[in-house]
C-alpha cells in the first residue's frame, strides 16, 4: 500500500480519536460513535503486535474511534447522572435480554478450554454499558436527526472510498481481498471485511429509503439521504458480498412495506425497484466478470452459496452433539475445531472461524445459549412492535419500521458472515430502540433563548409566588 494512503488514513483516524476526546457537546458523542466505528484499520493491522486478549487486546480495540467514543459516552453519561443514577437505567424491554446474553458469555468462560480467551466478553460488557448509558444522551428529535445524518455522512464517505478502491485501485490495504482471478478486488473501505461494509451500507440504504418516503423533501433527505442512497448502490456492488446484496433487498423491501405511505404507493415503489434491479442484473450478467459469477452462484443452490462454510457448520453441529447443554464454552469454537474436530476440515481449508452466528451459539453455549438468544430476540422484537404501534406520525413510524428492518438484516447476514453480538452497530441500534421506547422521537428540542435587543434593559427576575392563603 502506498505510504500516502497509510498516512492519510492514520491521520483521519487520529483526528477522529482527538475529536472524541475534546468534544464539548456530550450529545454529539453518539454521532461520533456512528461515524467512527467503520475505521477498523488500526485495530486490524495491530493484531500481530498487540494480540486479541489481555491489556494489549483492549488497547487495540480502543484504536477504533467509534469504540473510543462508546467508552467516552459511558463515562460522560455516568458523570452527568452522578446525582440521579436512575437515569442510567432506561425503561426499556431490551435491557434484560442484553444482560442475559452477557451473563451467558461470562459463564461460558468457566467451562471453555481456551487457555487465554480473546477480549470478546470484555467488549460485550462495554457494548451493554453503552446500551444503558446512550439513551440518556438521546433525548429529543434533534438528537435522532443528528444520528441519522451521521449514518448518511459515513455511508457517503465510505461509498466514495469503496468505489475508488475498485475502479482506481487506491487504498487496497488488505491483499487477502484480491480474488482468484487476480484482477478484481472486493472493496472494504476502512472496514476489516467487505461483508461488514456491505452490512453497514444495507442498513443505511434502508434508512435513507425510509426517510425519503416518510419525510419528503427536507434538508436531511435532499442533501444527505438521497446522495447516500445513490452512492451506496455501486459501493455495495463493489463489496461483492452476496449476503449484503440480499440483506439490502430484504431491508429496503421491509422499510417500504412498513413506511407510512398508501398501500398503492408501496406496490408501485416495489414494482419499480425490482424492475430496475432486474434490468441491472441482466446488464451485469451480460457484461460478465467476477461479480456476475457471484450473482450466478446464487442460483446454484445452498451448497454453492455456503462454499467453505459447510464444514464449519458441520463442525459446530458435532460440537453441539457432544456438548448439548452448555457447548464448548465462550470463544471455544476455533480451539475445538483445530484440536478436536479437525477431522471435519478438508485438506484445503484455511478458515477456522465460524461464519454462522446461530451455529456459534449452538456450539459454544449449547441449549442454554439457544434459550438465552430466544429470550433476547423476543424482548427486542416486542420492543420494536411497541415502538411501531405507538407511533404518532410518520417520523416515529419511519424510525420504528427502519429498526425492525435493520435488526432483521443484521440477523440474516450474521448467518452467513458471523458477527452478531460482536457487531457494534447492533448495540447502536438497540440504544436507539431504548431511546424511542422512552419517547425521544415524540419530544421536540427545547427552543434556544432569544437574544436580548441592543440597548434594552435586562429582564427583571420574576417575583416569588405569594404564599398560600395570602390576600391577592
Amino acid at each position: 500500500m502506498p505510504h500516502l494512503d497509510l498516512a492519510l488514513v492514520v491521520f483521519v483516524q487520529a483526528a477522529l480519536l482527538a475529536a472524541v476526546i475534546i468534544l464539548r457537546e456530550p450529545k454529539l458523542l453518539i454521532p461520533a460513535v456512528v461515524i467512527g466505528l467503520p475505521f477498523e484499520y488500526l485495530q486490524t493491522e495491530t493484531v500481530g503486535m498487540l494480540g486479541e486478549s489481555g491489556v494489549g487486546g483492549a488497547i487495540r480495540a480502543m484504536l477504533n474511534p467509534g469504540k473510543a467514543a462508546m467508552a467516552a459516552t459511558i463515562v460522560v453519561a455516568a458523570w452527568r447522572a452522578r446525582y440521579e443514577p436512575r437515569r442510567l437505567f432506561p425503561r426499556s424491554g431490551v435491557l434484560l435480554g442484553a444482560l442475559v446474553i452477557v451473563a451467558i458469555s461470562i459463564l461460558g468462560l468457566g467451562w471453555s478450554d481456551v487457555q487465554r480467551p480473546n477480549n470478546a466478553t470484555l467488549i460485550l460488557l462495554m457494548y451493554v454499558a453503552f446500551l444503558f448509558a446512550a439513551p440518556s444522551l438521546i433525548e429529543d428529535r434533534r438528537d435522532l436527526e443528528r444520528i441519522m445524518a451521521a449514518f448518511f455522512l459515513a455511508a457517503i464517505g465510505l461509498s466514495v472510498l469503496a468505489v475508488a478502491q475498485r475502479v482506481l485501485g487506491v487504498f487496497q490495504w488488505r491483499a487477502v481481498l484480491v480474488q482468484s482471478d487476480a484482477y478484481s478486488y472486493r472493496s472494504n473501505a476502512t472496514f476489516a471485511d467487505p461483508n461488514n461494509l456491505a452490512r453497514f451500507l444495507a442498513i443505511t440504504m434502508a434508512l435513507a429509503a425510509a426517510a425519503i418516503l416518510a419525510l419528503g423533501p427536507r434538508r436531511l433527505t435532499v442533501y444527505l439521504a438521497v446522495p447516500a442512497l445513490i452512492l451506496s448502490a455501486p459501493a455495495l456492488i463493489a463489496t461483492a458480498s452476496r449476503s449484503g446484496w440480499l440483506g439490502m433487498l430484504m431491508a429496503c423491501f421491509l422499510v417500504v412495506v412498513l413506511a407510512p405511505v398508501p398501500r398503492y404507493t408501496k406496490l408501485r415503489i416495489n414494482a419499480a425497484a425490482f424492475g430496475t434491479l432486474g434490468a441491472l442484473l441482466l446488464l451485469l450478467l451480460i457484461q460478465g466478470g467476477s461479480d456476475a459469477a457471484r450473482v450466478r452462484s446464487l442460483a446454484h443452490g445452498v451448497d454453492a452459496v455456503l462454499g467453505v462454510r459447510q464444514f464449519l457448520i458441520r463442525a459446530g453441529w458435532e460440537m453441539f452433539k457432544d456438548n448439548p447443554l452448555f457447548g464448548v464454552g465462550t470463544g471455544g469454537y476455533q480451539n475445538a475445531l483445530l484440536l478436536v474436530y479437525n477431522w471435519v476440515m478438508p485438506y484445503w481449508a484455511k478458515t477456522s472461524l465460524s461464519h454462522t452466528s446461530f451455529i456459534s451459539i449452538l456450539a459454544e453455549w449449547g441449549l442454554l445459549g439457544v434459550a438465552a438468544f430466544g429470550f433476547f430476540a423476543a424482548r427486542v422484537g416486542a420492543a420494536c412492535a411497541r415502538v411501531y404501534r405507538a407511533a404518532r406520525g410518520p417520523w416515529q413510524r419511519m424510525l420504528g419500521g427502519w429498526l425492525i428492518a435493520a435488526f432483521i438484516e443484521i440477523l440474516f447476514q450474521s448467518q452467513s458472515e458471523g458477527r452478531l453480538f460482536e457487531e457494534p452497530y447492533l448495540w447502536v441500534l438497540l440504544a436507539l430502540l431504548a431511546a424511542l421506547e422512552m419517547g425521544a422521537a415524540a419530544r421536540e428540542p427545547a427552543p434556544a433563548p432569544a437574544p436580548a435587543a441592543a440597548g434594552s434593559a435586562p429582564a427583571s427576575p420574576a417575583a416569588p409566588p405569594a404564599p398560600a392563603g395570602a390576600p391577592a
